[in-house]
């Protein structure tokens, strides 16, 4: 898969005082622990949040009708979680519920700059 850059924009958590839209580049579509596959995000500038540094994020569209693809290639609303500092899932053939953290809701579209 091509590295490809996003635009995430956050809708909530409604505490959330940090960039928006993020800039993201996209790393691998990963198997969650249920049926659903997840896209796995590198942030382009790291932030705090709930006083850890989010560096990656993992995001999952929203709706059943849409599907992983969509979220790759155009525009999706999405549920996103952030991975815990210390949790590395490059060599991971399946995430599970241990590896990330519920966190928001959100929209992916590609970066017009791209």
């Amino acid at each position: 898969m091509t590295l490809q850059q996003h635009i995430l924009e956050i809708y909530e958590p409604y505490e959330y005082a940090g960039e928006n839209p993020l800039n993201v580049e996209g790393i691998a579509i990963i198997p969650g622990p249920t049926r659903e596959n997840y896209y796995l995000l590198r942030v382009e500038t790291p932030f705090e949040f709930d006083h850890e540094t989010v560096e990656h994020v993992l995001i999952l569209p929203r709706y059943n009708d849409d599907k992983i693809d969509r979220a790759v290639s155009s525009s999706c609303t999405v549920n996103i979680a952030r991975i815990p500092a210390g949790v590395d899932l490059s060599d991971k053939p399946k995430i599970t519920f241990d590896d990330f953290l519920r966190w928001g809701v959100g929209k992916i579209s590609p970066c017009p700059d791209h």
